[in-house]
């Protein structure tokens, strides 16, 4: 009697998880154009096992051949488009419809539009799939498994691996369901099942039945109920079981035939029960194995590949509004945050005040709003008549965005900023001209006169910008104040004033604001960690959700998923770099001295190191939450220590080297250098950040390859 030649065979093979063994010493023979069905409990091996047929996984020992050859070899088409493969989870986009998922499948396949439409068409009848339009997100979970078998059918395969294909499912669609199998079975393609459902593998002309890594027999399903004398196969499987803990570790092979009859009987035109009970029984699974031939896949299979998972990647961005928001929005809330709330001088300062020079006064308080006094006046002795200049001095502190709230005493005022109402106090004694005109007279006075010519000041240091915000404004203040009162007694304008004089700045502004210190460094950090952590996030979720194994058995290399991944993200990333300098260059007027073309450059290479940076949480990380931990934990010690909210010249030599080393530290640097002073690219102040940006991408990338292939041996 002829023989059916193997589609898969796989002999003696081990394969272990730290000290847990998942196969064990296992033999295993699934002839083409046969329905296999593999029982087993949960954690026996079943979804291992099929990892290691599809080339997911690699063994520990033993070997795997399918459909002629070995899985991953060089055009074996395994994994690739000779195999159909349906997960045991989901393992499809929520932002795909019904029709997006089947198609997506198709054009890994290389399919044509017009194939896949008909094969839509044919797999939604079949299967009872919802509409087209439904999101896979907002369908049922049998609804969702239907699809995903719609997913691994859509391209005929050779060799079809469902796993637990009929959980959930209505007993009359399992039943259709089978029906298909039969009928693709009778066509010459395998299907390898595992289900639940151990009595409808009746239905399958082989099964295998697996139990702690071990196949405890492998025969069609009659004959097994015939050898041990059971009714039902749960009843077999109990049987063998008992078996397995008195029998030696390995059953004997007597139960493990390797080949099936070409011919079969078929009993009342019901095909469902073909021949399954004239197997032969051959010595070596390996000497019927299908010849290796050159498996017929569509031309320009990768250009497929490419077009099918950028389609995804385009779907399921656009589909996704919070990662759209965050993408695009994001950007433009952060900057529009800091510059409208970061780094300007504080607004609407109230002093508490005490002037007791105006209080004692004919007029009281009210003197400093007679416009007709004169506080300075030049006599004819040449001698400066000085009257209520603490008026003048209140004057030129309010020019200087500081007002006065008066008090009665200086206790009450000093009392109203320890209770935290005020940040200062200020006392004019009430005899603060008289002395001050003296003191401007006669340069050798006593040390009383003195104290009443000074403005008495109490501050809260513990808010450290204010109150340094505050001491500043009053040294402008006394500065403005002194050359008035000067000018109006016919002396030279600098006589009292510090005797150090500030020209115009080499670099920068004589009055800067802290916002152009820190908004380069503001602008690096955003551009890097909002691709990190949206890379992170949608790499994360495809693996998880099962979509980058399903896809990578579908043929689709690692290397071509991060490619196209790249390649969008670093849309998003110019269009985020356009959107950043449009806001702080025209719309805040930060002063752009360099050129824009070296400043859009350096953001759009801070935001590829962001963007590898995520895909390295993708690959270390397990989990959303590992990975938020992991970005929020580096997060803060490089806003700390990277200089831009306190210089690295505040920081301990070895905490500066350790600073250097981050990825925006010497960037941020680099594009202050532009930014203030014009610093050419040729400038190692400026390139150092560029290199540094490179380094970042380079050593990211070369973990992530290194991650990617340890995990694929």
């Amino acid at each position: 009697m002829a023989v059916r030649p193997a589609a898969v065979v796989v002999e003696r093979a081990n394969k272990s998880y730290g000290t847990h063994t998942v196969l064990q010493d296992l033999d295993m023979t699934v002839e083409r154009g046969i329905i296999y069905g593999l029982l087993g409990p949960s954690g026996c091996g079943k979804t291992t096992l099929l990892s290691c047929i599809v080339g997911r996984r690699q063994l520990d020992s033993g070997n795997v051949w399918v459909l002629g050859g070995r899985p991953g070899e060089k055009g074996s088409g395994v994994p690739g488009p000779r195999v159909g493969y349906m997960p045991q989870d989901i393992a499809l986009v929520g932002e795909f419809t019904v029709r997006d998922a089947v198609y997506y499948f198709g054009r890994i396949y290389g399919m044509d539009n017009d194939k896949m439409v008909e094969r839509f068409e044919f797999l939604s009848n079949l299967l009872e799939l919802p509409s087209g339009g439904k999101f896979i997100k907002n369908c049922s979970g049998g609804q969702q498994r239907r699809v995903s078998l719609a997913a691994a059918l859509v391209h005929n395969p050779e060799l079809l691996i469902l796993d637990e294909p009929t959980v959930g499912l209505d007993p009359v669609l399992r039943e259709q369901i089978w029906e298909f199998l039969s009928e693709v079975a009778r066509g010459g393609a395998t299907v390898i099942i595992t289900t639940h459902y151990i009595d409808e593998t009746k239905q399958a002309h082989k099964i295998g039945l697996l139990r702690d890594g071990q196949l405890l027999a492998e025969e069609a399903p009659e004959e097994i109920l015939r050898k041990f004398d059971c009714n039902t196969l749960e009843d077999a499987f109990l049987k063998l079981s008992l078996m397995q803990h008195e029998l030696p570790p390995r059953i004997p092979s007597t139960l493990t035939p390797d080949v099936i009859p070409a011919t079969r009987a078929i009993a009342n035109g019901d095909t469902r029960y073909e021949s399954r009970e004239d197997f032969n029984v051959v010595t070596s699974s390996t000497d019927v194995l299908t010849k290796k031939e050159k498996p017929k896949t569509p031309k320009n299979l990768s250009r497929s590949r490419y077009k099918a998972v950028f389609i995804k990647c385009i779907q399921q961005f656009c589909r996704h509004p919070g990662g759209l928001i965050f993408s695009i929005l994001f950007p433009i809330i952060e900057v529009v945050a800091f510059f409208m709330a970061v780094g300007h001088d504080p607004r609407d300062l109230h002093v508490a005040v005490v002037n007791e020079e105006a209080a004692f006064s004919p007029f009281g308080l009210d003197i400093c709003n007679n416009r007709s006094i004169k506080h300075a006046t030049l006599l004819e002795d040449e001698t400066c008549d000085m009257y209520m200049m603490s008026c003048w001095f209140l004057e030129e502190m309010e020019s200087h965005d500081l007002y006065k709230t008066v008090y009665n005493t200086s206790e009450e005022a000093r009392a109203a900023v320890q209770t935290g109402k005020y940040y200062a106090a200020l006392y004019f004694g009430a005899n603060f001209s008289s002395a001050l005109g003296v003191r401007l007279t006669d340069w050798q006075v006593e040390d009383e006169l003195l104290d009443e010519s000074s403005v008495k000041v109490w501050l809260d240091m513990t808010n450290h910008q204010i109150s340094y915000f505050i001491k500043n404004q009053l040294h402008k203040t006394y500065e403005s104040f002194t050359k008035r009162a000067m000018k109006a007694c016919d002396r030279p304008e600098n006589t009292i004033q510090i005797p150090v004089n500030f020209h115009d700045p080499i670099h920068g502004n004589k009055q800067p604001e802290m916002v152009q210190y820190m908004a380069p460094g503001i602008l690096i950090t955003i551009i890097f960690f909002l691709p990190g952590v949206v890379t992170s996030t949608l790499m994360i979720s495809d693996r998880l959700e099962g979509v980058w194994e399903r896809s990578a058995v579908a043929g689709v290399k690692a290397r071509e998923m991060l490619n196209v991944h790249i390649t969008l993200q670093s849309a998003v990333i110019l269009v985020q770099t356009i959107e950043m300098m449009v806001l702080a260059f025209a719309g805040y007027g930060i002063p752009m001295r360099g050129s824009n073309i070296a400043c859009g450059c350096l953001l759009f290479l801070q935001g590829l190191s962001g963007m590898c940076y995520g895909f390295f949480l993708s690959v270390y990380c397990s989990s959303h939450t590992m990975s938020f931990f992991v970005a929020t934990g580096s997060f803060y010690p490089m806003i700390l220590l990277c200089g831009i909210l306190w210089p690295l010249e505040g920081m301990s030599m070895g905490l500066r080297y350790v600073a250097l080393t981050l990825p925006f530290t010497i960037p941020s640097k680099s594009l202050r250098e532009l930014l203030e002073k014009g610093t050419s690219v040729t400038d190692p102040a400026v390139y150092n950040g560029f290199l540094v940006t490179i380094a970042w991408i380079v050593i990211t990338l070369a973990f992530i390859l290194l991650r990617l292939k340890l995990k694929k041996t």
